[in-house]
């Protein structure tokens, strides 16, 4: 049985080019179904599709449909987990938004208790039940987020980058959740759109590779191939060195301690970030390394003192302090004040100190970036990884002396990846700037970064081998 068969979709959003054209798509009941391909190319917009929410919710199928599976002449079940979990959830926490799930599912309230601890095991977020979900870092809340997606027991569960945010050990895990959810049941269909493909082996899905508003099948082979590379890629270890003693520090944390409500989230004895440099912070989902980020700019409180330049921050003026230090969230959309993309650049401009960023360049990079011709577009339109691009496009052209990223690298495929690089290492060397970025995206970091702090157990230390 077919569990979603298109035929000749094409489909597109009002006065823009068509984002799927002529697509053709057959995916078997109790099939896995790996989709690939640029940033931008219309896998978000092909998940929705198949969901129903287009074009019911914007844009026009112009040509072609979508013919889904019925059980006892009922629509199969869809749950769909999309590219930015915030997006929906509508309660304040995980239990809330599982009970709300489940009441909009028509279960009885005697079953919800079963169900909703179901789902908690299933995503290993017991502990994150009656956290509100606003106090949970990415990570978590893509699990949280899958949690409630499966608590509907779906028949087809759309996954729309399930794993971005999400730490390796956590990965394997939910991959190998999925393995056991579709064993469980024959008939049960997996659609899932990611640009990082290791991992995926067990799962043995069908390759899809989309590009140009197409959708490709590749042969077994090929897609086992894609997929291996991935996985020798992600397993091969950074190369970096651990600082001098001597190395001059821009920003150095002593005796620092940070909490969360009446947890003690970190201790940070003495630590230094390397003036001029390119850091990378990786740690496990919820360690606390975005609200590290947060002390750092004076976001949230903390205990003990953090020099800028030698001089403790908190003894500096806000706005002269946030000129010299800049945040890049982990959610993009947090980052944007206006409406359109040509707005957000022109905000930028108006106080850009980065040299690279001259008006030619700025073109030449806005087409590297596929973002030319975009002036007019809705930010929130764009595709997640689009999005991703401009938020660090506009953090850049301002030229902070010191930035911090916050998975600027999520949702970027390989090209993406190189040409975000590229731009990182010219707008670094330029100033120059020392930049920290947090990412559970290693692929080919070690290229761009100098050192590499890791958090673990509450503690900050610098990894790799002595200078």
């Amino acid at each position: 049985m077919k569990a979603i068969n298109i035929e000749r979709l094409s489909f597109q959003f009002e006065h823009q080019d068509p984002v799927i054209n002529g697509l053709d798509m057959c995916i078997e009941a109790g099939e896995a179904a790996l989709i690939i391909g640029p940033s931008g190319c219309g896998k978000s917009t092909l998940l929705k599709l198949i969901a129903g929410l287009l074009p019911k919710y914007g844009g026009q199928v112009t040509a072609g449909q979508i013919r889904r599976a019925t059980v006892n002449q009922h629509p199969i079940r869809m749950g769909m987990l999309f590219q930015d979990p915030a997006m929906q959830f509508a309660m304040d926490t995980p239990r809330h938004e599982l009970e709300f799930t489940l009441e909009n599912c028509q279960v009885a309230p005697g079953q919800m208790p079963a169900r909703i601890q179901e789902a908690s095991t299933f995503g290993q977020i017991g502990d994150l039940l009656d956290r509100k979900i606003t106090t949970l870092s990415g990570g978590q809340q893509q699990k949280v987020a899958l949690a409630v997606v499966m608590a509907m027991h779906p028949d087809l569960l759309l996954l729309d980058e399930p794993f971005a945010a999400i730490d390796e050990h956590n990965r394997h895990f939910l991959i190998q959740q999925l393995v056991r959810w579709r064993a469980a049941q024959p008939g049960r269909t997996l659609i899932v759109t990611d640009h990082d493909c290791h991992g995926y082996a067990t799962l043995s899905p069908h390759v899809f590779h989309f590009v140009a508003g197409k959708l490709t099948a590749l042969t077994p082979a090929q897609g086992t191939a894609v997929i291996k590379r991935a996985d020798a890629t992600a397993s091969t270890p950074l190369q970096v060195s651990v600082p001098a003693t001597t190395a001059p520090a821009i920003i150095r944390l002593n005796d620092v301690k940070i909490s969360r409500g009446n947890r003690e989230l970190l201790t940070i004895p003495d630590l230094a970030i390397i003036k001029n440099k390119i850091t990378l912070l990786t740690g496990a989902n919820g360690t606390g390394k975005s609200t590290f980020f947060k002390a750092l700019t004076r976001l949230i409180p903390y205990q003990g003192e953090i020099d800028y330049l030698k001089d403790d921050i908190q003894k500096l003026s806000p706005g002269k302090y946030h000129y010299q230090v800049g945040l890049a969230f982990q959610q993009a959309n947090e980052q944007f004040l206006n409406v359109t993309v040509g707005e957000e650049l022109a905000l930028s401009a108006r106080y850009q100190r980065q040299p690279v960023f001259t008006n030619n360049r700025l073109k030449t990079i806005l087409n590297d970036f596929g973002l030319a011709g975009m002036e007019d577009r809705v930010v929130y339109s764009l595709s997640g990884g689009q999005r991703k691009k401009l938020q660090l496009l506009v953090m850049l052209m301002i030229g902070h002396p010191v930035l911090l990223l916050d998975e600027p690298f999520a949702g970027l495929d390989r090209d993406s990846l190189a040409t975000v690089f590229d731009l990182i290492k010219r707008c670094q060397h330029a100033l120059p700037q020392t930049i920290v970025i947090i990412s559970h995206q290693l692929t080919g970091l070690d290229q761009l970064v100098d050192y590499h702090l890791h958090l673990d157990a509450g503690k900050l230390f610098y990894q790799g081998v002595q200078e």
